[in-house]
């Protein structure tokens, strides 16, 4: 290979993420894995599955913060390493499929704002531009208010060190009663749930939960499951308690997996077997 493709070449990096959790109740606060458990919880809040208020996603925005670059310095901040930016796109998605007045009463006010643009007309066309454009609008003063209350918090907690900012973070993540739970985003095909869910896998549960909510609707414990399983590739089988429940999902491999991989944690400490706080997969690149 030449000096030339050498430096093209990426550099090697390791990613280490939990592959399930099996005990956190009994991880050391202050060893490497309670770091990995740390990453592990901020990329679930990013990705939008973690439950909770928006006071709270900003609080820990700002302790994310705090971890990363120390006390707050005025700069660029990219909201979106460290709050799950796709709440607030689902949140301006309900408000306009919930309440017509209100998305009525902000086109007419951003019309009234553009209309020396000569935006105002009739056609189909136009008018579905002025939702784009006012939508847009909408998300851009969202970010702007999110961002400046994350500042705020942020400045609050001056003088706190890195190992503090992380463990109040997990804290906090910690007092969802679900904390420990992979969670799966699917729909219900049948089982007589909503539409859009979270299944959630934990070392001794699975859990149904409407997507975005803390509490589940059903919870299963293991011992109660007769069967899970994909009868077709994108649809997950569970059959608990005399029920049997159909979902929609593109994880199908990843959730039959991680449930086998629980079950078997289960069977090697109901026979005296010694379990393990998390199982760490390594994988490079």
């Amino acid at each position: 290979m030449s000096s030339d493709e050498e430096q093209e070449r990426p550099p090697w990096c390791l990613y280490f993420k939990l592959y399930c959790f099996l005990d956190v109740q009994n991880v050391p606060r202050h060893g490497l894995e309670f770091v990995f458990m740390f990453e592990q919880a901020h990329e679930c809040l990013i990705s939008g599955h973690f439950p909770a208020p928006e006071d709270t996603l900003r609080l820990l925005a700002a302790l994310r913060l705090q971890y990363l670059q120390g006390d707050h310095a005025k700069g660029p901040l990219d909201l979106h390493q460290v709050y799950p930016v796709c709440r607030l796109r689902a949140k301006i998605f309900q408000a306009t499929k919930s309440n017509s007045q209100s998305l009525e009463k902000r086109r007419t006010s951003f019309l009234d704002g553009t209309l020396r643009l000569g935006l105002r007309t009739g056609s189909l066309r136009k008018q579905k531009m002025e939702e784009e454009q006012m939508l847009e609008m909408w998300m851009r003063e969202e970010m702007s208010a999110t961002r400046a209350s994350v500042v705020d918090k942020w400045m609050r907690l001056q003088g706190m060190k890195q190992q503090a900012a992380m463990l109040r973070y997990m804290d906090i993540v910690m007092e969802w009663p679900g904390y420990g739970s992979t969670l799966f985003d699917v729909e219900c095909k049948e089982g007589g749930f909503p539409s859009d869910l979270w299944l959630g896998v934990s070392a001794d549960t699975v859990s149904i939960y409407k997507r975005g909510d803390a509490r589940p609707l059903e919870r299963f414990g293991f011992k109660e499951i007769a069967a899970f399983g994909a009868p077709q590739p994108s649809t997950f089988r569970l059959t608990a308690a005399a029920r049997e429940m159909f979902f929609e999902t593109t994880q199908v491999a990843e959730i039959t997996k991680i449930m086998k991989a629980h079950i078997s944690n289960i069977v090697k400490a109901d026979s005296g077997g010694k379990t393990t706080p998390a199982a760490v997969t390594v994988t490079s690149c």
